[in-house]
């Protein structure tokens, strides 16, 4: 065995220096083009990091956008329900308005109603005021008439009353007598 180890070992230093048959040029080209290509590796790596950090922030604004778009999508259903309660309340307030416009015509119209019923009601309480005054001066001449009768002595001239129209004088100044202490 020691024999084997030392031919192996005298075979390996044999290839070494004599460079395995790969002249020295080639052999530097290839370590150069292996240099360059591992070179261009790292190239790519580092493009490649950057790339997936570019690429985690773009999906982390993608996942801040998407969370903003969910919130604004929940704010308009809540702006929707909202809008949809106060067209509700709108429409009722429109509803009470139009009730109350029609209440308040109706209040116009009685008032006018009213008004000239009242303006009627004036006018004859004047015409009745007018009557009533032309009563109390009928009355009045007609007391005061009744009076000359009744107490005063009849002119020579004028016949003389019967006793039947002197009771009917007296009944009458004594009727009026007591109209007037009434």
């Amino acid at each position: 065995m020691k024999r084997i180890v030392t031919m192996v070992a005298t075979g390996c230093m044999i290839g070494v220096l004599t460079g395995c048959g790969v002249p020295q040029e080639e052999h530097d080209a290839k370590v150069a083009e292996l240099s360059s290509a591992w070179a261009e590796v790292e190239t790519h790596k580092q493009k490649i990091a950057d790339l997936e950090s570019l690429l985690k922030a773009e999906q982390g604004k993608v996942r801040s956008k998407r969370i903003e778009l969910d919130d604004a999508a929940r704010r308009v259903k809540e702006l929707k329900k909202s809008e949809a309660a106060t067209t509700s309340a709108l429409v009722e307030e429109k509803s009470k308005v139009s009730k109350l416009e029609g209440e308040l015509a109706n209040a116009d119209s009685s008032t006018g109603i009213a008004e000239d019923r009242a303006s009627e009601a004036e006018a004859k309480l004047v015409e009745l005021r007018a009557k009533y005054e032309k009563v109390v001066a009928d009355f009045a001449q007609f007391k005061k008439n009744l009076r000359a009768i009744s107490g005063t002595s009849t002119p020579s001239s004028a016949p003389a009353e019967s006793t039947e129209e002197k009771s009917h004088s007296e009944t009458a100044a004594s009727l009026l007598d007591e109209m007037s202490l009434q």
